[in-house]
């Protein structure tokens, strides 16, 4: 009889609020693991991904309120930057603790290095940073303690602008090109988190798999090495789904959790534990059921065995008594054989 495959979502279920049912997914093929976890990998990403992209949306139209109510005036000609703020003032510090930066600072006037080594230090600090300078652009992001830096010359040529306005800076913040920007940037970061959570995955299930291995050993165990894999893999279940509502949280409330990443393991590790233990009771109980089957069997087979002792020895007195009783009637006949012959012999004696 062919095993029914558990679909997707029921495996999300069982592995997340079954214990027993680990024993079931134990018995799964790798490669039905490896798809299992592959979705998994895709639903976490496009999950993240359209929380990045709302986001980043957020920001454009915080920009866009920015550019009308706070900036008079924009140039750029010549690969020069110009931006004049209502306020009078010719520099900007924005503390914008945002998806792109926690900290813009602009300023386009002529400025000396020193200034620039200033601002540039300045974002340093931050997670991520931007510079907005005259002729260049300096960005800090948190994959790296360095800062890179683009020249407006670079950018133009690469993408084709000549001369903006506010207004048209503003257009651009609103038109099509900016949806379409939006929906690269989707795709951009999906296939980004992809890659990277998955190499990041592989690395959890392989740590798991060798926590799985010892408790096995320590439980007196013998699975498969297979069966290892894919428990630790159903494990990270809860764990995938933790990790998705605390990115969310903290992309949209920049809510944060110093040990995240030790709970995650931790949620993780106890599933295995308690998998294992789980799988090695339900063992202990299927052989006390073996046992206690066995037991019948035997008693079964004694009381069996006491029936056929009992009809063979009813069988063999039933014999004997036949027997007794053939004797018996062959010795009446004897005699009254004999009988008869003396009975023939008296008459001739008589006659003499």
């Amino acid at each position: 009889m062919e095993e029914k495959k558990l679909s997707f979502f029921n495996k999300i279920r069982k592995s997340i609020f079954d214990f027993d049912s680990y024993q079931e997914l134990a018995a799964e093929g790798i490669s039905r693991t490896i798809i299992y976890i592959v979705l998994l990998i895709l639903i976490f990403g496009s999950i993240i991904s359209a929380s990045y992209t709302v986001k980043f949306l957020q920001i454009i139209d915080e920009a866009k309120t920015y550019i009308e109510n706070e900036i008079s005036e924009i140039t750029y000609e010549d690969y020069k930057l110009s931006v004049n703020f209502n306020n009078g003032e010719s520099v900007a510090k924005i503390d914008a603790n945002n998806l792109l930066a926690n900290k813009v600072i602009i300023n386009t006037q002529d400025l000396e290095e020193e200034q620039i080594n200033e601002y540039t230090n300045e974002i340093k600090n931050e997670k991520n940073g931007i510079l907005i300078l005259k002729d260049k652009i300096i960005l800090k992001t948190a994959f790296s303690s360095n800062t890179m830096e683009y020249s407006y010359e670079t950018i133009s040529q690469t993408y084709n602008i000549n001369n903006v306005s506010k207004t048209e800076a503003i257009n651009i913040l609103s038109s099509n090109e900016m949806k379409v920007f939006t929906v690269t940037f989707f795709i951009t970061i999906l296939i980004y988190m992809f890659v990277i959570y998955f190499s990041n995955i592989l690395v959890d299930i392989l740590l798991l798999a060798i926590l799985a291995y010892i408790v096995t050993s320590l439980a007196g165990l013998r699975l498969k090495y297979s069966a290892i894999y894919n428990i630790a893999s159903y494990s990270l279940t809860l764990p995938i789904f933790l990790n998705i509502i605390y990115i969310v949280a903290n992309i949209f409330t920049g809510f944060n959790i110093k040990y995240f990443q030790v709970m995650y393991s931790a949620v993780a590790s106890i599933y295995i534990i308690t998998a294992i233990l789980m799988i090695k009771s339900d063992i202990i109980k299927k052989q006390l059921e073996l046992n206690k089957i066995i037991e019948e069997q035997e008693k079964v087979r004694q009381e069996l065995k006491q029936k056929e002792e009992e009809r063979k020895e009813k069988e063999e007195q039933e014999r004997r008594e036949k027997e007794r009783e053939k004797q018996k009637r062959k010795k009446e006949k004897e005699e009254k054989d004999e009988n008869k012959e003396d009975s023939l012999k008296e008459p001739e004696g008589n006659n003499a």
